[in-house]
């Protein structure tokens, strides 16, 4: 009935931080005066982060890649987030250079994001090693296995005719177990990684 005497300008929060708040008192014409509390303010300017762990580096085609991704963020939380955990054996991804990334948005609307980027090599090992796992019968498994050891063999000599022949023998052996002691994708895979060594 008085009329408004006083009356705060309107209070502006700009530095990050959760837990803020603001007080505004106004008072009218015959003094009496009243207050109001805001609490729980958050102020979030930073992007989530997104994280890859465990990360090798590089593997070899028989081992298992097992990358874990989190997404994370200190103030307003994480809202939406494409992470996704890599978990397969290696040589589902193939031989070479693999990127992958995520990216994450946090209840203010800041997007943040993250990458991994690992290698997949094959060597005789890890292919005697794919081959005596797949080949069940263990007389043939040695007889494949022995091959590669030849073709390593004649590699370190230096004699790179008979390490291309003693390959070309494996991928025809492996060939010709296909739908008998090999599944016809397993033979494809033995076959196309000793054409890499």
């Amino acid at each position: 009935t008085s009329g408004i005497a006083l009356c705060p300008s309107p209070a502006l929060l700009d530095e990050e931080g959760a837990g803020q708040g603001v007080t505004g008192m106004a008072s009218d014409q015959a003094g009496n005066t009243a207050s109001v509390s805001v609490e729980g303010i958050h102020i979030d300017k930073t992007a989530p982060v997104v994280s890859y762990s465990g990360n090798a580096g590089t593997y070899t085609v028989d081992q298992i890649v097992s990358i874990t991704c989190a997404a994370s963020d200190a103030l307003s939380g994480v809202r939406t987030s494409t992470c996704q955990n890599i978990q397969q054996r290696a040589y589902t991804f193939g031989v070479g250079d693999h990127l992958f990334s995520a990216t994450a948005m946090d209840y203010a609307d800041n997007e943040g994001t993250g990458s991994t980027a690992f290698t997949v090599v094959v060597t005789y090992q890890s292919l005697q090693v794919l081959t005596n796992e797949f080949v069940s019968q263990q007389g043939l498994a040695r007889s494949l296995v022995a091959v590669l050891e030849a073709a390593q063999r004649a590699g370190e000599r230096g004699n790179l005719q008979a390490k291309v022949n003693s390959l070309r023998t494996y991928i025809r052996l492996v060939q010709v177990l296909s739908g008998l002691w090999l599944t016809e994708e397993e033979a494809a895979l033995l076959a196309r990684l000793a054409g890499q060594l």
